[in-house]
């Protein structure tokens, strides 16, 4: 019986891997073509000219399942159309953009209209409380989702940076999120939980040839499109009550501490902070392992070790502070900052926000670092 109810779930998973991968294959074949190979600028931190713009396999394959679902009635709900809507209009203005670069002001314009358009559909959103404190006006609390949406989808795109990572973090994250989900709800499949799956599933058939070295990057329309659903599947957690708050400032704590500080840091500095750069914490310490000769086999493994120390820190770190979070949310500000503070040191630490590479202070300047290679480097 349990085998049984588990046949037509394996096969749309597995069919959703298949098609995900064949799509992926099929972009890399056809990248020279459509014009998505470009050479490497100063800000990459690639040196070979790689195809972009692959995440649009997994777009194409989620959106499709979704709307088979759909149609099948498998799945319900009118929050389905707004993500299939949004999802696919920010994917195509991400695509557009890989393909022929869109201005600042123009893309977030867009995505400005495309994501209070999408937070209006979900209204009414629960009422905010912190510390005794009700926040209940619902043109205040569509206007902070609005633009907490807007930084979350853009910060996904900032930290796109090394072969893997948004990959990772986002498989990491929806399964960690529908696994809690599934701990505070085992009796019910929830339509959230289903789109989690489905889009994890998706992106494993796109991180193969994306793990270092990558044969293709996401682009902006992998990078957006996951930083909208992934924002888009909390919000609807938070309406339903499957999940709170405090689960999502959690589970991607990474990204968020990295992005933000990186950004008010060169805010303050009077950068232009829009414009890309390599001084994510993550990005620095890519460089930092590479060493100064930069060679294609160090670059790889820097990027394969950063990426799974990310992942170690989800794992190990971020799923068990959430998970408290989700059993005492009353202490959820206090899992926050536990969960937060090492990441902000790490990332002062590692200088987020900080032009250059990482340097050596006092005598270890002068002294030769020795990498696992057996190489000795003077740093």
């Amino acid at each position: 019986m349990i085998i049984g109810s588990l046949i037509l779930p394996g096969f749309i998973l597995l069919s959703v891997f298949v098609t995900s991968l064949l799509c992926t294959g099929l972009i890399i074949k056809l990248a020279p073509r459509l014009g998505l190979v470009k050479a490497p600028t100063s800000r990459c931190s690639h040196i070979t000219p790689t195809p972009r713009g692959g995440g649009i396999a997994f777009v194409m394959t989620c959106l499709s399942a979704i709307g088979l679902l759909y149609w099948n009635e498998l799945i319900s709900g009118g929050s389905i159309s707004v993500l299939f809507v949004g999802g696919f209009l920010i994917a195509a203005i991400g695509f557009r953009d890989d393909l022929y670069p869109i201005s600042v002001k123009h893309r977030l314009c867009a995505q400005l209209v495309i994501i209070a358009a999408s937070v209006y559909a979900l209204s009414p959103l629960p009422t905010a409380e912190l510390w005794g404190f009700k926040l209940d006006a619902s043109w205040m609390l569509w206007a902070i989702a609005t633009l907490g949406m807007i930084w979350w989808l853009n910060l996904f795109n900032f930290m796109d940076g090394i072969d893997g990572l948004a990959a990772t973090e986002a498989i990491s994250v929806l399964v960690a999120a529908s696994s809690l989900v599934s701990f505070q709800n085992s009796s019910v499949y929830s339509v959230e939980q289903t789109v989690m799956v489905l889009l994890a599933v998706s992106i494993l058939g796109f991180i193969g040839v994306n793990w270092p070295p990558a044969k293709i990057f996401m682009g902006d329309a992998g990078s957006t499109f996951l930083g909208y659903m992934s924002g888009m599947l909390a919000l609807m957690t938070l309406v339903t009550g499957a999940l709170n708050l405090w689960v999502w400032l959690i589970l991607p704590g990474v990204f968020w501490v990295d992005a933000t500080s990186t950004l008010l840091r060169r805010m303050i500095r009077g950068d232009r902070w829009y414009q890309g750069h390599q001084s994510h914490a993550y990005q620095r310490v890519s460089r930092f392992l590479e060493g100064p000769e930069s060679q294609n086999h160090r670059r790889q493994k820097a990027h394969r070790t950063v990426t799974l120390s990310i992942l170690a820190i989800n794992v190990c770190w971020l799923f068990p502070l959430a998970t408290s979070a989700l059993v005492w949310p009353e202490w959820g500000t206090l899992f926050v900052a536990i969960a937060w503070m090492p990441l902000l040191v790490l990332a002062a630490y590692c200088g987020a926000g900080k032009p250059g590479n990482i340097e050596l202070s006092g005598k270890k300047q002068a002294k030769r670092v020795k990498f696992k290679e057996g190489v000795s480097l003077e740093v």
